[in-house]
C-alpha cells in the first residue's frame, strides 16, 4: 500500500538534520538546548537565529521567520514547496515518484537537455567546433565556465540536430513544438553554425536557446532566439536566475546586464548575481521574479548611449515597483566585457560593490549637456532636477538642491525657494510617537477567521497567498495550523479537508487551539468578511514592518541605510493612512 503523501512529507522530514541543511547557509553554535547563528534572511550583526534539533524547526527573533527543513528550502533557494520537497526528497534518498504529479512538460525539457549535451559536444570534440572554441577562449570565457552555462555549437549541417534526435526516436512534431526544427518537410535544424547559449527557466530546466553568429557574417542577425514554444517565452525567462538565486540571497542584491556575455564574464569574475532578459524592457513577470528574491536591482548597462538610454527607460519602467534602484555606470563606450579584461576582475567587482543611486546617475548624465552659459540650459536642468528629486525624502532634496546650487554657482535660498513653489504637494508629513505595536482582538480575530475559511474551501487558501508574500503571525499555533492547510492543498489540490482526519494530524498545542478558538460547523461565512480579514492583516502587517524599520533606523550605521529605511517607514504610514481612510466604514 502506498503511503499517503503528508507520510512521505514526515520521511523525508525525518531524514533531513535540519542543523546540517541550515549551517550550510548560516554557522550555528551550540547553545543550551537548541543552536544560534545569524539569520539568513536578514542582516544581523548578534545571532537571533534558533534552531530546535529535537524538534527539526527554526525561529528567528527578529525578523520572526521560522518553519521546517522544507519551509527553509523554500525561502533560501527561491522555489516552490513541491521543488522544496523534491530538492529534499533527493538529499535525503526518499523516493518521490509516486507521490509527486509528473509535470506534463518533462517530456519536452528531456529533449531540450539532449539538444544542451549535442550541442556542448559538437563545440568540444569536433574539428568544426575548434574555430568557435577559439572564439570564446579569445573572449576570455574558459571551459569551466561554458560548461555551467551549458554553452555548445550548432554544427553547419542543416540536419545535424534532426538526425541525432530521430536516432532516439523522437517525434517531429515533439521537435517542433520546441521549436528545435523548422515546419518544413523535410525539416531542418532552427539553429546553425551558430554559438548556442543554453535558456533555463528558474529551476534549472532548459526551455529555449539563444544563438551567435561568431565567423563575422555581417549579413546575418547577431543573435536568434527560441521563438515562444512549448517551455519558452520571452517575457517569462530572466537568463541566468537559476544559478545566481543563491548569490542574490546571500548578496540581497540582483545585477541586470543587457546581454549574456556580460553576465557570463561577471560571473567569472566574482558576480555571480547577475541577470539578463532577451530584449530592452522587462516584463511584470519578471519584475515579479526579481521582487521575490530581492528588492535591491542594479543596474549595469554598456556605456555608449544606447546603454545610457536603456538605463533612463528602466529607471521609467522600474521607478513605481518598490525597488531600490541602483547604477554600476561603464566608462563611455564600454562594456562590462570590456571593462573586465581591461581593468581586471577586482576593479569590476568593486564597481559593482559601489553602485550610485539611480538619482544621481540621472543628474550626473544630464548636467553633462548643460551650457552654463546659456540661461535657457540652466532653466530646464533645473526643472528637471525639480522633478526627479520630487518624491525623495527632505534629507535627500536638501542635498540635490545644494548640489545643483553649486554645480551651476546658483543661489541656494532662491533655489529652495523655486522647489517651495512647486511642491505645494509635497509637505512634509508630521510624525507622532508610535507606542509599542498593540495586538488588539481585531487582529487575533482575523488570524483565527482566515483558518475558517481556509478549511472550507480551497480558493480562500489561494486568494490568501496571492495576497500577501510574507505575513506576520500573532499565535505560533494559529500560524502552525495554516502552514498545515497549505500543506494540504498543495499535495492534495482540488480537494475538501475532513475536520476529524486533520485534527488527528495536530500536536496537542495546535489542537488544544483548534478546539479552542476554531468552530467550524457553527462559523457564519461571509465573503465580505473574508476580504475584511485581508484588510486587517495587511494593516498588521504594515504596523510591525514599521516598528522593524524603526529599530533597524537606531541601529544603521551610515546616513544612507537611514534615509532607504525612513523612506520605507514613510510609505508604510502613508498606506496605512490610505486605507483607514478608504475603509473608515468597515467594521469587524
Amino acid at each position: 500500500m502506498k503511503q499517503d503523501n503528508h507520510n512521505i512529507i514526515d520521511d523525508v522530514l525525518k531524514n533531513t538534520d535540519i542543523i546540517e541543511l541550515i549551517s550550510e547557509t548560516t554557522t550555528l553554535e551550540k547553545k543550551g538546548k537548541n543552536h544560534m547563528g545569524l539569520c539568513p534572511f536578514h542582516d544581523e550583526k548578534t545571532p537571533s537565529f534558533s534552531v530546535s534539533e529535537d524538534k527539526q524547526l527554526y525561529h528567528c527573533f527578529s525578523c520572526k521567520k521560522s518553519g521546517n527543513a522544507i519551509n527553509f528550502v523554500e525561502d533560501t533557494k527561491g522555489v516552490t514547496r513541491q521543488e522544496a520537497l523534491k530538492y529534499l526528497a533527493k538529499r535525503a534518498g526518499v523516493d518521490l515518484k509516486d507521490h509527486i504529479k509528473q509535470d506534463p512538460l518533462d517530456h519536452y525539457y528531456a529533449i531540450n537537455q539532449k539538444a544542451v549535451d549535442f550541442y556542448k559536444v559538437n563545440l568540444r570534440h569536433t574539428k568544426q567546433g575548434a574555430k568557435a572554441l577559439r572564439y570564446l577562449q579569445d573572449r576570455h570565457i574558459t571551459t569551466t565556465t561554458m560548461d555551467t552555462f551549458d554553452i555548445g555549437l550548432a554544427p553547419l549541417k542543416k540536419d545535424g540536430l534532426y538526425q541525432a534526435l530521430k536516432k532516439d526516436d523522437h517525434l517531429d512534431s515533439d521537435l517542433k513544438d520546441l521549436a528545435l526544427i523548422t515546419q518544413f518537410d523535410p525539416p531542418y535544424d532552427q539553429f546553425r553554425n551558430r554559438i548556442m547559449f543554453t535558456l533555463h527557466n528558474e529551476f534549472g530546466q532548459p526551455v529555449g536557446f539563444s544563438g551567435r553568429i561568431f565567423n563575422g557574417d555581417s549579413d546575418q542577425a547577431k543573435y536568434i532566439n527560441s521563438p515562444t514554444t512549448k517551455t519558452f517565452e520571452k517575457n517569462r525567462i530572466l537568463y541566468n536566475l537559476h544559478r545566481a538565486k543563491k548569490a542574490i540571497k546571500t548578496t540581497n542584491r540582483a545585477v541586470l546586464f543587457e546581454g549574456f556575455m556580460d553576465v557570463i564574464m561577471a560571473h567569472q569574475a566574482g558576480v555571480e548575481e547577475g541577470l539578463a532578459v532577451m530584449g530592452t524592457a522587462l516584463s511584470d513577470t519578471h519584475i515579479k521574479q526579481i521582487k521575490q528574491h530581492t528588492h535591491t536591482l542594479i543596474l549595469c548597462f554598456d556605456g555608449d548611449q544606447a546603454g545610457k538610454q536603456a538605463t533612463f527607460d528602466m529607471f521609467k519602467q522600474l521607478n513605481n515597483h518598490g525597488l531600490n534602484l541602483y547604477v554600476a555606470p561603464m566608462p563611455e563606450k564600454t562594456d562590462p566585457d570590456d571593462y573586465i579584461n581591461t581593468h581586471g576582475k577586482q576593479a569590476f567587482k568593486a564597481l559593482i560593490d559601489d553602485p550610485i543611486s539611480i538619482y544621481e546617475f540621472t543628474y550626473n548624465e544630464h548636467i553633462k549637456k548643460v551650457n552654463q552659459h546659456k540661461i535657457l540650459d540652466i532653466e530646464q536642468f533645473k526643472k528637471m532636477v525639480f522633478k526627479l528629486i520630487k518624491p525623495l525624502s527632505a534629507v535627500e532634496q536638501d542635498h540635490y538642491l545644494n548640489k545643483l546650487a553649486s554645480d551651476l554657482n546658483l543661489n541656494i535660498d532662491i533655489l529652495k525657494q523655486d522647489f517651495t513653489t512647486i511642491k505645494p504637494s509635497l509637505k512634509r508629513p508630521s510624525y507622532q510617537k508610535t507606542p509599542p505595536l498593540n495586538i488588539t482582538d481585531k487582529f487575533r480575530k482575523a488570524e483565527r477567521g482566515f483558518i475558517h475559511y481556509f478549511l472550507k474551501d480551497e480558493y480562500y487558501s489561494r486568494r490568501f497567498r496571492k495576497a500577501f508574500e510574507d505575513v506576520s503571525y500573532i499565535d505560533k499555533e494559529a500560524r502552525d495550523i495554516q502552514l498545515e492547510i497549505f500543506e494540504h492543498y498543495d499535495l492534495r489540490p482540488h480537494t475538501c479537508i475532513v475536520i476529524a482526519c486533520f485534527k488527528q494530524r495536530l500536536t496537542p498545542k495546535q489542537k488544544t487551539y483548534f478546539e479552542t478558538h476554531i468552530d467550524f460547523t457553527n462559523y457564519p461565512y461571509q465573503q465580505q468578511e473574508f476580504e475584511d480579514y485581508i484588510h486587517v492583516m495587511h494593516e498588521y502587517n504594515r504596523r510591525t514592518k514599521i516598528n522593524h524599520y524603526r529599530k533597524q533606523m537606531k541601529k544603521a550605521s551610515t546616513i544612507e541605510e537611514k534615509i532607504i529605511l525612513r523612506q520605507k517607514i514613510d510609505k508604510m504610514i502613508k498606506e496605512d493612512n490610505d486605507g483607514k481612510r478608504k475603509d473608515h466604514s468597515r467594521t469587524y
